[in-house]
């Protein structure tokens, strides 16, 4: 939430992962997170940390670079596999309508420090847009040879909140769909996934809240089968998320990400 984040000052966010089995004492692992904000609220730097050094599993960190709007113009992203990045074009009302994906060589023998060299582009999508009624937008993405592939259908009701959203394959007619609830207060509820609409199967996640507009406990379920729950510790007098507790209802183990915060 940027306007929390900004109203509240927070530099950054920290996360520790621990885990909790039956029988067993509760375990710190090597696990880290790490959330940078800028002073309006919005993600500058992202990074997990696996502390795994020569697994194949290890630092993955995203850098976000903002417009005067506030606007997502980068992403760039490192990783074992290198350096890479998304360049992002906007159209007069904020939307995406062109987004490069290059890879960027690094010049330097540090792979968390960049010296850009040069810059590969793996792949060149552009967006556009058609109105199709009040409630309805289609946003119609095309490759590098300009050609269509994809269709993403965006549903909102009369108040402007997300009812939905389609996507459908343009050469396999392959569908799927993303549903939303909202309470009374218009917060976020219900998240149901239908990756395969010509498949049964679906993926549903709720939250409830507190009275002061936290969130509380979460769910997770595959079909009709609770897979998680989640519950959301924060500090009585500041009111800041202090972990997040979810348990594995099919294992019965327990994982735990403590979370520390930063102010300016």
């Amino acid at each position: 939430n940027p306007t929390f984040i900004q109203r509240n000052n927070i530099a950054s966010i920290s996360g520790q992962r621990m885990i909790k089995r039956d029988g067993q004492p509760m375990r710190e692992q090597p696990e880290k997170y790490l959330y940078r904000f800028n002073p309006s609220g919005l993600p500058v730097y992202t990074n997990n940390s696996y502390g795994r050094p020569g697994s194949g599993q290890d630092t993955a960190s995203t850098t976000y670079t903002y417009d005067t709007a506030g606007k997502v113009r980068r992403r760039a992203r490192n990783d074992l596999n290198g350096h890479f990045a998304y360049d992002i074009e906007l159209d007069d009302k904020g939307r995406p309508i062109r987004e490069t994906y290059t890879r960027v060589e690094n010049l330097g023998t540090d792979r968390y420090t960049l010296i850009p060299g040069r810059t590969t582009e793996i792949s060149d999508e552009h967006f556009r847009y058609e109105q199709l009624n009040d409630s309805t937008v289609k946003r119609i993405f095309s490759n590098n040879h300009g050609l269509p592939f994809r269709e993403q259908t965006t549903t909102t009701d009369r108040l402007g909140y997300v009812k939905r959203i389609e996507d459908r394959y343009l050469i396999s007619n392959k569908r799927s769909r993303v549903s939303f609830g909202y309470d009374d207060k218009g917060r976020l509820v219900e998240r149901v996934e239908q990756p395969d609409l010509d498949r049964n199967g679906s993926t549903k996640q709720t939250w409830s809240y507190d009275t002061a507009g936290n969130v509380i406990e979460g769910t997770l379920w595959h079909d009709d089968r609770q897979m998680e729950r989640d519950e959301y510790l924060y500090d009585a007098n500041t009111m800041q998320l202090t972990a997040r507790l979810t348990k594995d209802l099919i294992t019965g183990v327990i994982h735990v990400v403590r979370f520390t915060t930063e102010r300016r």
